[in-house]
């Protein structure tokens, strides 16, 4: 059974994401922890935080029409341990978030949370910024980074792709804007299609000074459903531009993400 973590505050925003993991676990016969983390230590006086994230998810599971497992878990402390913990605990195979796209992270995910989460989660992140169903999730762009290695982030693609029935759209940025490497990065790209055993995919390449700018662009341009992207694994210095395009891609994309670290969990833990 799949298990899906969901980090929630019960924020409009974070609900999102509640919603979109409740869709996704009913399509996968999967279960979904909720998180709720509060920095209030429970001897502090007034009313606890706790307290009310604990009706906001009695709330929520009286809405749900899905037969689906739901459990809560509330924490004290800070999101990023909470979140790392409990998907060593509870063995989870995904996280799904809930963001505010270009107009930053929601009160739980403020600040340089967002690249840490992509950077240090051993399972794919779901970025959830707008109300999004699985059968609306047929265009997938894929910017690729040609990395012909570690098959971990691919194998999770591909599996997602397969639920969703869904298209690939392939692409390189090619940032050196003379447009002269595009037949270049074109065959790279479909060598890197044919290492990964790809299926039901396009090739696209495009001319844009910034690779994040680019990413975007195309996406809207045909109309995309979801962006998915896979990332190194490492925690190498030589990595952070690869994680900071990831995070920037998220954090400003107007439809749902996907990223996957493509390293197994024994080597990011």
């Amino acid at each position: 059974m799949q298990k899906i973590l969901v980090p929630c505050d019960f924020s409009m925003s974070a609900l999102l994401g509640l919603e979109f993991a409740v869709e996704l676990a009913h399509a996968t016969s999967g279960a979904i922890i909720v998180l709720s983390v509060t920095s209030q230590p429970p001897e502090d006086e007034g009313p606890p935080v706790s307290e009310r994230y604990r009706e906001d998810f009695e709330n929520f599971v009286i809405g749900v029409s899905q037969p689906v497992h739901i459990q809560q878990q509330i924490r004290f402390g800070r999101l990023l341990p909470a979140v790392s913990d409990v998907i060593i605990e509870e063995s989870v195979d995904l996280i799904v978030m809930g963001t505010r796209g270009s107009r930053g992270w929601d009160s739980t995910f403020i600040g340089s949370n967002v690249e840490r989460i992509l950077r240090r989660s051993p399972v794919p992140v779901f970025a959830v910024n707008q109300k999004s169903h699985l059968g609306n999730l047929k265009n997938i762009v894929l910017p690729c980074n040609l990395i012909l290695e570690d098959h971990f982030g691919m194998v999770h693609l591909k599996k997602l792709q397969t639920l969703l029935n869904a298209r690939l759209h392939l692409l390189r940025v090619d940032t050196t804007t003379d447009g002269t490497n595009h037949q270049v990065l074109a065959q790279k790209v479909s060598e890197y299609a044919s290492f990964h055993s790809l299926s039901k995919f396009t090739i696209n390449i495009v001319t844009d000074t910034d690779e994040r700018d680019g990413i975007l662009r195309f996406a809207k341009e045909i109309d995309a459903d979801m962006i998915a992207m896979t990332t190194h694994g490492s925690r190498d210095l030589g990595h952070l531009y690869t994680f900071s395009v990831a995070a920037d891609v998220v954090n400003h994309a107007h439809l749902l993400t996907w990223t996957c670290a493509q390293q197994s969990v024994s080597q990011l833990l």
